[in-house]
C-alpha cells in the first residue's frame, strides 16, 4: 500500500527537473548572448541551439540564436530561428525587425516590405522600422501584378515613415536625405529642396550629415 502523499514524490522530481533545464538553458542563453555579441557566431550558435533544446519556450534562446546563425551568413536557419522566436512571444517587435533584415540581407525586398509594416503597426515608435521602411520602400522590388518596380503607393509609403522617423530623431541626417528623395521621386520639389537646406544647415556642426555632403549636392543637381 502505498504511503498518502506518495504520488507527490515523482511529481516534484518532474518539477525539478524542468527548473533545472531551464536555468541551464538560461546559463546558455548568456553564454551564447555574449558570444554573439563578441562575433564568435559558430560558439554562439552551438550554445543556443542547446539552449533550445533544453527549453524549447526561450524567447531568448530563439532570437539570439537567430542572430548567431545571420552572422553565419545560414540565412534560412537564422529565418526559421526568427519565426520560432515570434510562435513564442507573438507581441515582441525584435524577432520580426530581425527576420526583415534578413530579407533584405538576401535581397527579397517586397516580403521585408510587409515585415517591416508589422513593427510599424505593433510599434509606430520603432525608429530602426521606420528608418528601413522608409528606405527600402524606395527599392524597385515584384508587384503583386508581378513587374518589377516602384510604385506612387511605395513612394507615399516611404515619405510616410521617413516623415515619422525624422519627427523622432530631427538630426538624423540618413533620414532626412532619404526623405528628400522621397519628396522628389514624388514630384514634390520645395518640399524636397526644403528637407535638403535642412540637411545643409545640419551639415555645419554634424559630422554625419557633412559626409553626406556629396550625395546631398547631387540630389540637389537632380532637382534643379
Amino acid at each position: 500500500m502505498r504511503r498518502p502523499g506518495a504520488w507527490l514524490v515523482p511529481m516534484l522530481a518532474l518539477a525539478l527537473a524542468g527548473c533545472g533545464g531551464e536555468d541551464k538553458a538560461a546559463e546558455r542563453v548568456a553564454r551564447g548572448r555574449a558570444l554573439v555579441a563578441e562575433g564568435k557566431f559558430e560558439a554562439a550558435a552551438a550554445e543556443l541551439k542547446q539552449a533550445t533544446e533544453a527549453d524549447k519556450n526561450s524567447f531568448e534562446a530563439w532570437l539570439q540564436l537567430g542572430h548567431a546563425y545571420a552572422g553565419l551568413k545560414k540565412y534560412d536557419e537564422a529565418l526559421a530561428a526568427y519565426v520560432t522566436a515570434k510562435k513564442v512571444d507573438r507581441r515582441a517587435v525584435t524577432p520580426y525587425l530581425a527576420h526583415a533584415k534578413v530579407q533584405i540581407m538576401l535581397d527579397r525586398v517586397a516580403p521585408a516590405i510587409l515585415e517591416l509594416t508589422l513593427v510599424t503597426e505593433m510599434d509606430p515608435k520603432n525608429l530602426e522600422a521606420l528608418k528601413l521602411l522608409g528606405k527600402i520602400s524606395q527599392q524597385p522590388h515584384q508587384q503583386p501584378d508581378g513587374t518589377t518596380g516602384v510604385t506612387r503607393a511605395d513612394l507615399e509609403r516611404a515619405e510616410l515613415n521617413l516623415e515619422a522617423a525624422a519627427a523622432l530623431a530631427p538630426q538624423d541626417a540618413e533620414v532626412q536625405l532619404d526623405l528628400a528623395r522621397a519628396q522628389a521621386k514624388l514630384g514634390k520639389r520645395d518640399a524636397a529642396l526644403a528637407t535638403l537646406r535642412k540637411l545643409q544647415a545640419l551639415a555645419a556642426t554634424d559630422a554625419a550629415a557633412k559626409a553626406l555632403l556629396p550625395e546631398i549636392e547631387q540630389t540637389l543637381k537632380q532637382l534643379n
